[in-house]
């Protein structure tokens, strides 16, 4: 009953480590949002260094000194960049919620051998791309203004395109991050659809939830995904069965729209007009992320405090200007690399960088989880997922996986 307790709470956080629209502490506290994943962590902790400590077995994280040496080094430097910020309570703050993240996630893949860790994954992208998918559907249809429910705890508002058409993030605040977590639920369910009966339906689902995000950087994060995997996996590049998976959702999308076009639920038009706009309306979002990418840039090289030690880990909020949230803690450079660097340092980015880039690149050829790393750094050019538990559960697997490849 403990045993099964425990691989219980593993899956509930894979499932939910990116359901930030519930939110458990609504009406206790405002400084940080208490999560799903957070509610759990807090649960899953205690309990397994009780009863589970002895099968906690560190080889695979001690056993790779590349890998254990450049992320000792990039914590530690990110410890020390709080240490000098202007905003130091934040910093720490946001450190805090890091290290909660990496050890909940280093102790469910040291509980574990890959063979195991395989099976929770594929259970927890079941469970989480239905999930996604209820969400999806009470938030068009609270959109839709069908339904109303007023809970604090549960966000049911979606983001929108000047309020023509919805966003559909599922369980994330963010459609972009929701867009990433349903992509690896995807590419779970992918390379396991042979020990699935329903793979097939499961995909074509998943793949029309991700072109409802409408979000350029999960599509790029879509493409190099599989374009990855197809060059490191097949024989072939294009692969018949994937798309057959990916045409039928999307015939379903365009028809879907343009009928909802016709009767006057959504505006198609400017819909497009907005997602293709790059650089020559300032409002556009691509726009305002080409102009934070530049000025942090900018910001580097004129300052050499944030060169060296950064403005402090979270805190790059202090520096932004020129859209919704700048000055605000929600604030960022929208570009994970370019985060890292400007509130952590130069060594703190090339530490970030070996171990997110080059290792994998050089030395996980065989590795499984190596297309979900490069797609991902195409995808951080233009977000950043620092505080994504799902992004370290995605970097930990890789060396968990490669420890046994070697």
């Amino acid at each position: 009953m403990i045993d099964k307790f425990n691989k219980l709470l593993i899956l509930l956080l894979i499932i939910f480590a990116g359901a930030d629209r519930i939110n458990f502490g609504a009406n206790l506290t405002d400084s940080f949002k208490l999560t799903p994943f957070l509610l759990l962590s807090i649960i899953y902790l205690p309990f397994t260094l009780t009863f589970f400590i002895k099968r906690i077995k560190l080889n695979w994280l001690v056993e790779n000194q590349f890998f254990l040496s450049s992320f000792s080094l990039f914590l530690c430097l990110v410890i020390m960049s709080a240490v000098f910020s202007p905003a130091v309570i934040m910093s720490s703050k946001r450190i805090v919620l890091l290290f909660i993240i990496i050890i909940i996630i280093i102790i469910i893949l040291s509980e574990y051998d890959a063979s195991q860790i395989n099976n929770f994954l594929i259970y927890s992208s079941i469970a989480g791309s239905i999930l996604f998918l209820i969400f999806n559907g009470l938030l068009l249809t609270t959109w839709l203004r069908i339904i109303q429910i007023d809970l604090a705890q549960i966000d049911l508002i979606p983001d929108t395109i000047a309020y023509y058409i919805p966003r559909l993030g599922g369980f994330s605040g963010d459609v972009n991050r929701g867009g990433f977590v349903l992509s690896f639920f995807t590419y779970i369910l992918w390379v396991n659809r042979k020990k699935l009966r329903f793979s097939s339906f499961l995909l074509c689902i998943n793949l029309l939830m991700l072109f409802l995000t409408l979000s350029r950087s999960t599509y790029l994060l879509l493409f190099i995904l599989f374009l990855s995997y197809a060059l490191l996996f097949q024989r072939h590049l294009f692969n018949i069965e994937f798309m057959s998976y990916l045409l039928i959702p999307l015939l379903v999308l365009i028809f879907g729209l343009i009928q909802m076009d016709n009767i006057g639920i959504i505006k198609i038009g400017p819909v497009i007009e907005e997602r293709l706009t790059v650089t020559s309306d300032k409002g556009a979002s691509a726009s305002i992320h080409f102009d934070l990418i530049a000025k942090g840039t900018k910001l580097i090289l004129s300052d050499m405090k944030y060169f060296f030690v950064g403005i402090g880990h979270g805190a790059s909020y202090l520096l932004t200007s020129g859209y919704y949230w700048s000055g605000t803690k929600y604030g960022n450079f929208h570009s994970q690399y370019l985060a890292i660097f400007i509130e952590n340092g130069v060594f703190a980015f090339l530490s970030f960088l070996f171990f997110t880039l080059i290792y994998p690149v050089y030395h996980g050829k065989n590795n499984i989880y190596l297309p979900l790393l490069i797609a991902l750094i195409f995808f951080n050019i233009f977000y950043q997922l620092t505080n994504e538990p799902t992004y370290w559960l995605v970097i930990l697997l890789f060396y968990k996986f490669q420890n046994d490849i070697s």
